[in-house]
């Protein structure tokens, strides 16, 4: 499973990559759903969750202030916009297995 979400995580990375220079269709959807692929090791690494929540934050909000670069900060823009898009998807999965794995416990125990 690490390396299926590591693989994941990596074209997820190449694909924010491509998209800053070529138009995909459906680009953002295969960003989500390859994070959230990436997201499914982490179910029993809440810290590993806790610093993919901090990075999706800072890039979907930092990635609009590398505009002010010139020349390369448009292009830097959307990949890190991207990259953060693939961490909402992995965001979202380790929400889901977290809410999972406490409401399991809590009705187990």
């Amino acid at each position: 499973m690490q390396k299926l979400s590591a693989i994941s995580l990596f074209i997820a990375v190449v694909l924010a990559i491509v998209t800053a220079f070529v138009s995909i269709p459906m680009a953002a959807a295969a960003l989500l759903i390859l994070g959230g692929i990436g997201g499914l090791d982490n179910v029993n690494a809440p810290d590993v969750r806790l610093r993919i929540y901090a990075a999706t934050i800072v890039l979907l909000l930092g990635a609009k202030s590398l505009t002010a670069i010139p020349t390369v900060g448009d292009p830097l823009a959307a990949i890190f916009a991207s990259v953060g898009l693939a961490l909402v998807g992995a965001s979202v999965v380790g929400l889901t297995l977290a809410i999972a794995q406490l409401l399991r416990t809590r009705l187990l125990a």
